[in-house]
């Protein structure tokens, strides 16, 4: 009877034994399936960031990965609203490659990258960020003093009618008004002179 009881006990132990071996076995080989997939490479910042809208330049485009990159195979480049590049040479350091920024217009701006995993696998992706640079203001015409829209013939004519007294004699104005007075007085004289006459005829 006891031998029994032992018995079945060590063969349910023996069960457990074999069905946690299992579970290990099986852990370990989604494991060492995944680490492929970790050795990929992954973007874990930019800047600009994606969808952006910047009212100034940057000076720089700048891409950090999980992994440390390779100088060979790292590849950034930078597409203006016109199709033509907007980005210097890139330079890899560590984790991160950046290039400097060559646009200078407003627009969509494209971020492109390629970088390779440890694996040897490569990845490659891409963004986008609006470039929102303020036209500058025309310049508003001078402004058109009241003298200058007078014409030169208007002027002329002006100066022709004007009793002007020479500049050189230094003859005052007064003369002119006395004249004017004088012959106004004559020919006042001589309505009423005329007048007189036909009445006596």
């Amino acid at each position: 009877m006891g031998d029994s009881r032992r018995r079945t006990r060590e063969h349910r132990a023996a069960r457990r034994g074999a069905a946690v071996l299992a579970v290990l076995v099986g852990l370990g080989a989604l494991l060492l399936g995944a680490t492929p997939a970790w050795a990929h490479n992954a973007l874990v910042e930019a800047s600009p960031k994606k969808d952006a809208t910047l009212t100034a330049a940057p000076s720089a485009v700048k891409l950090t990965f999980l992994a440390t990159l390779k100088s060979d195979g790292t590849k950034l480049t930078v597409t203006g609203p016109d199709g033509a590049g907007a980005a210097g040479q890139p330079a890899v350091s560590g984790k991160a490659v950046s290039a400097p920024f060559t646009g200078t217009g407003g627009g969509l701006y494209t971020v492109a990258y390629e970088v390779v995993s440890k694996d040897g696998h490569l990845v490659k992706g891409s963004y986008k960020f609006t470039l929102a640079v303020a036209e500058s203001a025309a310049p508003s015409p001078s402004p058109v003093t009241e003298s200058a829209q007078v014409s030169p013939s208007a002027s002329a004519a002006a100066a022709s009618t004007a009793p002007v007294a020479g500049a050189d004699s230094g003859d005052p104005w007064w003369p002119w008004v006395g004249g004017a007075t004088v012959a106004g007085i004559l020919v006042g004289g001589l309505v009423n002179l005329v007048k007189k006459r036909r009445e006596k005829v």
